[in-house]
């Protein structure tokens, strides 16, 4: 029923919260019993009995409405009843599917019955929240499904949406939830004949919220285009640059910007979440008069001045980028790791960064308090159930494919304290000036082996500085538009002199970086980005010495088993775990055996052999040669992917694809350890996928050589690299392929 990805990121994510009421949905009593007094005088319920009292009275001028409808339109009716007289404005009322019939990825089973709408957007882009019916009090596991599936839908369309609320009816019991980025919350359930008030006061302190309660990045503003499509744009409380006079902003304290394209849109509910869109500056409108006219015939008249009209919005020429997501409070401020590398060759540039405060809730309360922010964080006295821990059933539970859409009728009732803690994240922003555009849209592959060998010397830089990326992928390493400024280049006027560093490793390998960039003598037209998954190493043990070289000189496969050739290109089916790494390291203090957690870091098709068939659950330590490796697996699906003008991706390519996408770990690790451990397979590889780049001499020469260098390092149980040596080696390779 539930995909395979929403089935995992939810497990063990779902929280009863017996506090819900009085945590999120508990507007003035004053309003609420306002509206507990309207919904009497439509006979929606009897305050005698508490019951809800579904009956529909139909008169020839009135259209019948479904029992349930009518009380949730009431309820936003009654809502609207208690505000200020606007008598312009009607309330948005919830309306049946079939009525608006958005477009949308979902099954018409899936469809959910009763959608709220803003009143500015329609589609899925506009659902304000949704409501799905079930036939019987049973089916509530059901029911989390399909709206864990709508509130999927709404984050993908809504980039300014924090979180979500939906509604299931099963049977006659009513359930509220909450969609954040640390999991499922939801309420107890509600007997629409046995407590409606609870019912009524519940959804009406939701139609009461703010925007920003309900969910609404108030940095947001929206409008719609002629197209009918939501057009976005940001106000955010910066200063003026460069770029954009005092003038052109105006008196206001923040600065507009309009958002031009959405770069990256992670819309799972739990996790990160990260959003990166492409901004151009809004400019103050200029405005026009038109020269008043002349009275006509005699006599003194007043000269009527016209209105001056507005033109266009004016957009400013330069292209900035955003990074919204739910930093984890474990682990390094991204924030703090660009600060730290600003102006410093491959790497992306920042101008501006904050984790989004909210009202200030100190004993004394502080304008500029840096402490109240937007968060997510573990709650005291959450519950759980075990029939509703996990979106996922059995086949005797449930089959897919058969005409049952409701599921099997499960126990939902019983609850126990929670031993596992909510992940805490704050909200940010982190606004860069532009990172350009994907590797992949290189127009040759000396381009794109230009771009790439900047990124790895700024991973070198960042390496030097006492940082692991990890997580070097596709979406990571871009290419720089022709025209880029440098507001400095700290590669001519270095930050800090080589002396002051005081590992001597590392000071000679700062030293061989620098002597690579003089050498280069040009600015750099490829950079890393994205350090939110980075962590620091020891200096004074970084990354070669004894146990960590045998971390990455286990990996020696069994000499009597042959690589894949050309033709024999499949998934492996492996039950084994490919597991590389020593597993001495103790797990953290807080590790216990109700739950597991993956320490392995990175984008899957990306990842280095070791980390992916390391033990799941394990703690495991990251090397800067695991990042090394996603450089080359970036470059060889670059090979793989390309398509040329005026073709289509063959079978073999999709075939490529499809087998890195694989979901088993282990399979892939144990792929990617034939594909090095097999000694010119790369070579013959290359020509099955039938394009210009990967029959270039730029990605065969450097493919073939460090799939060589790779397999050096596994083979021998004590190579002796220095990371030194190991980053001079591996740029050496990219720069015979730029040379020529």
């Amino acid at each position: 029923m539930c995909d395979i990805a929403l089935e995992e990121e939810t497990y063990g994510n779902i929280y009863h919260d017996p506090n819900f009421f009085d945590r999120f949905l508990s507007g003035p009593p004053a309003r609420l019993d306002a509206v507990l007094k309207y919904c009497r005088k439509t006979n929606t319920y009897t305050k005698r009995g508490n019951r809800w009292t579904p009956t529909t009275r139909v008169t020839r001028r009135s259209v019948p409405e479904p029992p349930l409808l009518k009380l949730l339109n009431t309820i936003v009716r009654g809502v609207h009843s208690t505000t200020r007289p606007n008598f312009d404005t009607s309330p948005s009322l919830f309306l049946e599917q079939s009525e608006q019939n958005p477009p949308t990825r979902l099954e018409e089973y899936e469809l959910p019955d009763y959608l709220l709408f803003d009143g500015i957007t329609q589609g899925y882009s506009g659902v304000r929240t949704a409501v799905k019916i079930m036939r019987l009090a049973g089916h509530r596991k059901m029911g989390m499904v399909y709206l864990s599936l709508y509130a999927r839908e709404m984050f993908f369309e809504q980039i300014h949406r924090r979180h979500i609320y939906c509604l299931m009816v099963c049977g006659t019991e009513v359930t509220f939830v909450r969609f954040d980025r640390g999991g499922i919350l939801y309420s107890s359930a509600i007997d629409l004949f046995k407590d409606v008030e609870t019912f009524i006061t519940g959804l009406a302190s939701l139609m009461m919220l703010n925007r920003e309660d309900e969910g609404y990045d108030p940095y947001f503003s929206t409008k719609v285009d002629p197209d009918g499509q939501a057009v976005y744009y940001l106000d955010l409380p910066i200063e003026t640059t460069e770029s954009q006079s005092a003038s052109d902003r105006g008196h206001s304290s923040k600065r507009k910007f309009k958002v031009e394209k959405i770069i990256c849109h992670r819309f799972e509910i739990v996790g990160n979440a990260t959003t990166v869109l492409r901004l151009y500056d809004v400019l103050e409108p200029t405005k026009s008069e038109v020269e008043p006219e002349k009275p006509r015939g005699k006599g003194k008249r007043k000269l009527v001045e016209p209105a001056p009209v507005e033109e266009e919005e004016q957009i400013g020429d330069t292209p900035y980028v955003v990074k919204i997501s739910w930093r984890p409070t474990r682990g390094i401020k991204e924030s703090e790791t660009y600060k730290r590398v600003e102006g410093m060759y491959g790497l992306a540039q920042h101008i501006w960064a904050c984790d989004v405060p909210r009202q200030c809730a100190c004993p004394v309360p502080n304008e500029e308090c840096s402490t109240c922010v937007v968060e997510i964080a573990h709650i005291e006295g959450l519950e759980v159930c075990d029939q509703l821990s996990n979106l996922v059933f059995s086949r005797d539970q449930y089959d897919p494919k058969g005409k049952d859409r409701e599921g099997p009728e499960l126990d939902t009732s019983v609850y126990t304290p929670t031993l596992r803690k909510r992940e805490h994240y704050i909200y940010s922003y982190l606004l860069m000036t532009s990172v350009g555009v994907p590797v992949e849209n290189a127009e040759n592959p000396r381009q794109y082996m230009n771009a790439v060998l900047d990124a790895v010397l700024g991973y070198w830089r960042l390496f030097n500085l006492g940082y692991l990326h990890r997580d070097i992928s596709d979406g990571n390493v871009f290419m720089l538009e022709p025209n880029q400024k440098f507001a400095w280049k700290e590669w001519i006027n270095p930050s800090f002199e080589v002396s002051d560093i005081e590992d001597e490793e590392l000071r000679r390998s700062e030293e061989k970086l620098r002597e690579v960039i003089v050498k280069l003598d040009r600015d750099p037209v490829g950079v890393l980005v994205d350090f939110d998954l980075a962590s620091k190493h020891s200096a004074s043990n970084p990354i070669t010495t004894g146990g960590e070289v045998e971390f990455h000189s286990s990996r020696k496969r069994r000499r009597e088993e042959s690589p894949p050739g050309p033709d024999k290109r499949q998934r492996l089916d492996l039950t084994r775990c490919f597991s590389q790494r020593d597993m001495s390291e103790p797990p953290p203090s807080d590790y216990t055996q109700e739950y597991t957690t993956d320490y392995r870091t990175g984008t899957v098709p990306f990842m280095s052999a070791s980390s992916l068939g390391s033990t799941y659950g394990m703690p495991y330590r990251h090397s800067y040669l695991d990042d090394l490796e996603s450089f080359y697996w970036l470059i060889y699906l670059s090979a793989v992917s390309h398509v040329d003008e005026g073709k289509t991706m063959n079978a073999n390519q999709k075939q490529e694809v499809k087998l890195f996408d694989s979901p088993s770990m282990g399979s892939l690790a144990e792929y990617k350890s034939q594909m090095i451990m097999g000694g010119d397979g790369t070579s013959r590889w290359l020509n099955i996928f039938d394009n210009k780049w990967a029959k270039s001499f730029a990605f065969r020469t450097v493919l073939v050589e460090l799939e060589e260098f790779f397999r050096e390092v596994w083979e021998e149980r004590d190579p002796g690299l220095t990371p030194t040596q190991a980053f001079t080696r591996f740029t050496d390779v990219l720069l015979i392929a730029v040379s020529n």
